[in-house]
């Protein structure tokens, strides 16, 4: 699903999409904007629950071209072996591909043949997407994608919901608005489950192992400080990561296979959590002789980390953003780099180290071991208006969910399939 790093991509004049009034479509319409100016981005996650998940994770290849590398992360762990560990796959093996060299694009089909479609997450095998359809009669409806097929997920609630990630047995999690608090949902073996033990909050992001991770956002009003949470199943009550002393709130955004979490600190340190109870903050890269202030990890997938880094702190923006940098971590060694062929982030990365996302000139493309590949639109739109948006990548390549706007400019949801 985009995420609010979505909005400030752009920011002039709307598309002629259709009118939606929710979070999803405003932050595409946001993506979609020209990139006249840019705000912060800390401050824009602070302004609404978002699910943000991500099928990410990755082994030592390395994408085209990266060009800034920092030393290995002196900083230690935190006290070791707490009481619990993070559910994953003991011994998971990245699987090895062969880098596609072209792809093609096909749209999704919809329940009822509902008019537009977007895409929240995919699962590593490229066999389940999910996301939510907007029904003709207004509202929104969450689904799951298997095999080309589509089916209703019937989350509770009668406001806004959508599902945000898949694990390759098709157990899904999403989230629902109820009594206008953003509630999280599991979708498993079929059946639809609220996740125990917070009141709002949402889930980012489920692995193989089942375990999902989210927030707790505390009280719509802010009383409380959101905190990551991991849930070992979708029925297990879940347990706050720990963080260190004097922060005021954390994010966990995305889970590895081994159990390897990733999020956030106060919007602007990332962070990663080991499935052995050891945590620390992750270096900030440096670029063009310049150090970042401040950054956000969003996605995992066999050790390598994707985000964005800020040029400056959210205390010295004061409304006025910095230079943004795409970055990308190896948290098992440390190393940081900036992946600049990306505009702001990747949105997606899989088993190989391969990415996906926005150019800077506003294109869809996908980064291998090779040429980077721009990927073909539903219907031909001008550069820079964000038309196609790639956020799922399956471990062999072969497979890239995402949205496109079809000829009549309303967002589809679409699959990139790839050779």
């Amino acid at each position: 699903m985009p995420s609010e790093i979505d909005l400030l991509r752009s920011l002039t004049d709307e598309p002629p999409a259709p009118s939606t009034v929710d979070i999803d479509q405003a932050i595409t319409v946001g993506r979609r904007r020209n990139r006249r100016r840019a705000v912060g981005y800390a401050g824009v996650a602070a302004l609404t629950v978002v699910a943000v998940a991500g099928v990410a994770v990755v082994n030592a290849r390395t994408t085209p071209t990266p060009n800034v590398v920092a030393t290995k992360k002196p900083t230690a762990s935190a006290k070791p072996k707490p009481a619990y560990t993070i559910p994953g796959t003991a011994g998971w093996t990245a699987p090895v591909a062969a880098a596609p060299t072209s792809c093609t694009i096909e749209k999704l089909p919809t329940p009822d043949h509902e008019p537009m479609a977007l895409i929240g997450g995919g699962d590593p095998t490229g066999s389940y997407y999910v996301g939510r359809t907007y029904p003709k009669g207004g509202g929104y409806q969450a689904v799951i994608w298997h095999d080309g097929s589509v089916k209703k997920v019937m989350l509770p609630g009668d406001s806004e919901e959508s599902m945000t990630d898949v694990n390759s047995s098709g157990d899904a999690i999403g989230w629902s608005y109820l009594n206008d608090k953003q509630v999280p949902f599991a979708y498993v073996n079929g059946k639809v489950v609220q996740l125990p033990g917070v009141k709002a909050g949402n889930a980012a992001a489920i692995n193989d192992a089942g375990a999902i991770v989210g927030v707790d956002a505390g009280s719509p009003a802010g009383d409380t400080a959101s905190s990551a949470l991991v849930w070992s199943s979708a029925t297990a009550k879940p347990f706050k990561l720990p963080v260190p002393a004097g922060t005021k709130s954390s994010t966990a955004s995305d889970i590895d296979e081994d159990g390897t979490t990733v999020g956030d600190l106060d919007l602007k340190t990332p962070y990663v959590w080991f499935p052995d109870g050891t945590h620390h903050d992750l270096p900030l890269p440096s670029y063009q002789g310049k150090k970042a202030a401040s950054a956000r990890v969003f996605s995992i997938r066999n050790g390598i980390a994707i985000g964005v880094a800020d040029e400056k702190s959210e205390e010295e923006r004061l409304g006025v953003s910095g230079v943004m940098w795409a970055t990308r971590w190896n948290v098992r060694t440390g190393e940081v780099e900036v992946v600049d062929q990306f505009d702001m982030r990747p949105d997606a990365v899989n088993a190989q180290g391969w990415m996906v996302g926005i150019n800077k000139s506003g294109y869809a493309i996908l980064a291998v071991d090779g040429p980077t590949m721009k990927l073909p639109m539903l219907a031909d739109h001008k550069p820079g208006n964000l038309t196609n948006i790639p956020n799922s990548i399956s471990d062999d390549g072969r497979t890239i969910g995402g949205q496109s706007d079809d000829a009549k400019d309303v967002i589809q949801a679409v699959l990139w399939r790839c050779k």
